[in-house]
């Protein structure tokens, strides 16, 4: 592609922009409601870079040819690039048999969500009659039609295997960004506080989700979905980081293979994805949900499986998105059909999914004690859960699990941080309050197996499990990094 020399480098800059923060917006739309405070944030970047363009201008005018977005002198080729969001957009104006895009003085926020909305439409989905053609003006919006030619197919367009610069009129495009994606910070802070296993079992499993992120990239549905799950709820984000540790570890015990083990961490980190569909003011209730609020929050999994299939994600992640609230015994939702078979990594997924979900503390109940929660679960070994696999699961987290508070004989009040593999060792414990029941400020680890050099006693027992709620307790602060 040849460059222009009479072209301006800031009037690009500001082309590139529009076409990216445009891009973005359209992907957004194609992922999740108009609602999603995602949307929200992505219509103001673009709305705020089509209004720079269209300063001391009538319109802006981009035209579509052969993949490539035109603006005055500059192109922008929207298949040398690995960029989704890009593909997304070039597949949209094929689609349509977009030609030409006039943002005209004035346009509006509505008018660019509007047509955002329309553009994202998934393949194959029937707009409105209202919207069915884009030939027309949205309000300050202008959009003809062209001829897409060998462009206009469903679907998205393959991602080149070597994707090659994108070489435009009046400079180059920036380089890939580093090594270390944001996502993988983030999902790192989230393992650094983990709470719910820690030991070798942990730190495999936390090893293998942070594998899985760092290999998916930045621009990946994957990466996209996380994001915008993040933003919506930072809990539900939290939780499937949590979920996916507890399940690799509890996969990777049940010897199914490390390639199991991979796509089992995947398919967990997205497990709740579903619902951004739920309003928040139902997530975060902190009374019962009326009958329709439960109908709504029941739908999560039936919205997360055509989430993951529209986006071209695998198909255990979809299964797990589906059945993670199926019951071992066919019970639970969304209801199955008749000898439906549950995935063996949904049943895996339901026992991480419920144990992080009763010790963590929610608005609309309270944090219940991980000893509490073992001995509550165990009751649906067989009926709830596939018993094989919660067998394995007592054996990961141990029969007085990490999290767990305990009296000792001595009065002493001390939180588990840490079990053997062996059986018959007890646990490493943390002091929480000494014998007089006063708070203890420094850290003061104990080894329940330590035993006394001239009577070969132990020299502290176990009392008895706290079984009460350990809301007060911050548990995250006392784990052993």
């Amino acid at each position: 592609m040849q460059m222009t020399i009479d072209a301006l480098p800031q009037e690009y800059q500001e082309f590139r922009e529009v076409v990216t923060a445009f891009a973005r917006l359209v992907l957004q739309c194609r992922l999740f409601p108009m609602n999603h405070p995602s949307i929200g944030r992505t219509l103001g970047t673009a709305f705020m870079r089509i209004d720079i363009a269209l300063q001391h201008k009538k319109s802006a005018k981009l035209t579509f040819a052969d993949g490539v977005i035109s603006f005055l002198n500059f192109k922008l080729n929207l298949t040398e690039t690995d960029d989704k969001a890009m593909h997304l957009l070039r597949e949209s104006f094929a689609r349509h048999s977009v030609g030409e895009v006039e943002f005209m003085n004035g346009t509006t926020k509505e008018d660019i969500a509007s047509l955002a909305s329309i553009l994202a439409r998934p393949p194959g989905e029937t707009a409105p009659e209202s919207s069915a053609s884009l030939g027309g003006m949205i309000r300050n919006i202008r959009v003809r039609h062209g001829d897409a030619s060998s462009e206009k197919r469903a679907g998205y367009l393959p991602v080149p295997a070597a994707p090659k610069a994108v070489v435009v009129a009046g400079g180059r495009s920036p380089r890939p960004g580093g090594s270390e994606s944001k996502m993988g910070i983030i999902v790192r802070g989230v393992l650094d506080r983990l709470e719910k296993m820690q030991g070798r079992e942990s730190s495999k499993a936390s090893a293998k989700i942070l594998e899985v992120v760092e290999r998916e990239g930045g621009s990946t549905a994957t990466i996209l979905l996380l994001n915008s799950l993040q933003e919506f709820d930072d809990y539900t984000f939290t939780h499937s980081v949590n979920v996916a540790v507890i399940a690799a570890a509890l996969a990777r015990n049940c010897e199914l293979g490390e390639e199991f083990v991979d796509s089992i961490a995947h398919a967990a980190l997205l497990h709740d994805i579903g619902k951004i569909y739920v309003p928040r003011h139902i997530i975060n209730k902190a009374g019962r949900l009326t009958p329709s609020e439960w109908q709504a929050m029941k739908r999560h999994p039936i919205d997360g499986e055509r989430i993951l299939r529209e986006e071209r994600l695998d198909l255990m992640s979809r299964r797990v998105a589906y059945e993670h609230h199926m019951r071992y015994d066919r019970m639970g939702y969304p209801s199955p059909k008749e000898n439906y078979e549950i995935h063996r990594a949904s049943e895996i997924v339901r026992i991480a999914d419920t144990y992080d979900a009763l010790t963590t503390k929610r608005p609309y109940r309270k944090q219940i004690n991980p000893y509490t929660a073992i001995k509550l679960m165990a009751k649906g070994s067989g009926t709830e859960f596939h018993e094989e696999y919660f067998d394995v699961f007592l054996r990961v987290l141990g029969n007085v699990p990490i999290g767990s508070v305990l009296q000792l004989d001595t009065g002493e009040t001390v939180l588990v941080i840490d079990i053997s593999e062996e059986s018959d060792r007890l646990p490493r414990v943390r002091v929480l309050k000494d014998a007089a029941g006063n708070e203890v400020g420094d850290g003061i680890i104990l080894d329940l197996n330590d035993r006394d050099q001239i009577t070969g006693r132990l020299k502290r027992r176990i009392a008895t499990v706290v079984e009460q709620s350990v809301r007060d307790v911050e548990v995250g602060q006392y784990i052993l990094s």
